[in-house]
């Protein structure tokens, strides 16, 4: 009862002239004191007492700029001026100074492998490139995790290495199926390209699965060569090997797979874990 006796005797007491009401003095503060002390704050001004900012906390706070935002994170590959630079797989650390380290693939120097790793299917076909150029036998050469690249000065042509072909004059498949479960080379080459297709048709008949893998390829007969093995059964998946490269048809689930699915075996990582591609060629450079 007395709030409502207090409330009636402010609302009826007579004002002297000039005299302000409680309620607009209050709203007076805020209006004038309030934004004078935002933009004292936001020029660096802090009071003594800092419980004194209690009150305006929240609203000076959604004000600033948040420090919590995530910094954008750093490409892991970009486009060059003649090619493209990835730092996706490599065997040194990032330099003290933050300069990322990786390979480039380019068409420098009339060699066009940017060319024809984009033709072939690019990272999604030949993966990332685990090498720089390298030459040997007066030819050049780069290494990607499913491929190896050769360019011959006399054709002017780049093509895709039968680097299987040369595990096995190195007597490594023992080691290749032991390690990899790639299958051993059992079938002798034939040079036709319908004796080519006569072969994948026949080998791959019971097999759909890889049959559209190789249909999905920009140029299947150039990235892998003639298939050099029959479909075997290697537990968890099938495998053919081929000239260039080797497939695998998954029969259950794994991290990198669903079953049924094909994957192309990383034989240009392979060959650089057996010491066939030159040490220096694998280190990787600072971006530019």
């Amino acid at each position: 009862m007395r709030t409502q006796v207090d409330r009636q005797w402010v609302r009826r007491a007579p004002r002297e002239p000039g005299d302000l009401g409680r309620a607009t003095f209050v709203a007076l503060l805020v209006v004038v004191a309030v934004p004078a002390l935002i933009v004292a704050l936001s020029a660096g001004w802090r009071p003594v007492d800092s419980h004194l900012l209690d009150g305006f906390g929240g609203l000076f706070g959604r004000l600033q700029p948040s420090s919590a935002a995530p910094a954008a994170s750093a490409p892991s590959d970009w486009q060059t001026a003649d090619g493209w630079f990835y730092t996706e797989v490599q065997s040194a650390p990032a330099a003290s100074d933050g300069v990322p380290f990786g390979y480039a693939v380019t068409d420098r120097d009339g060699i066009p492998f940017w060319t024809e790793f984009q033709r072939l299917g690019g990272v999604g076909d030949l993966g990332y490139p685990v090498s720089q150029r390298y030459t040997a036998d007066g030819a050049t050469y780069q290494a990607f995790q499913r491929a190896v690249l050769r360019f011959d000065p006399a054709s002017g042509a780049v093509a895709v290495e039968p680097i299987l072909d040369q595990l096995h004059q190195a007597q490594l498949d023992d080691r290749l199926a032991a390690e990899w479960g790639i299958p051993a080379l059992t079938l002798p080459l034939v040079g036709t390209e319908d004796a080519q297709q006569s072969r994948v048709a026949w080998l791959l008949a019971d097999y759909p699965a890889l049959q559209a893998y190789l249909s999905s390829l920009p140029d299947p007969a150039a990235l892998l060569g003639l298939p050099t093995s029959t479909v075997q059964d290697i537990g968890p998946y099938y495998a053919v090997r081929f000239q260039n490269g080797a497939l695998q048809q998954w029969k259950q689930d794994v991290p990198w797979a669903k079953k049924g699915q094909v994957t192309a075996v990383n034989v240009g990582q392979i060959a650089a874990q057996l010491d066939r591609l030159p040490a220096d060629a694998l280190v990787p450079t600072a971006a530019p």
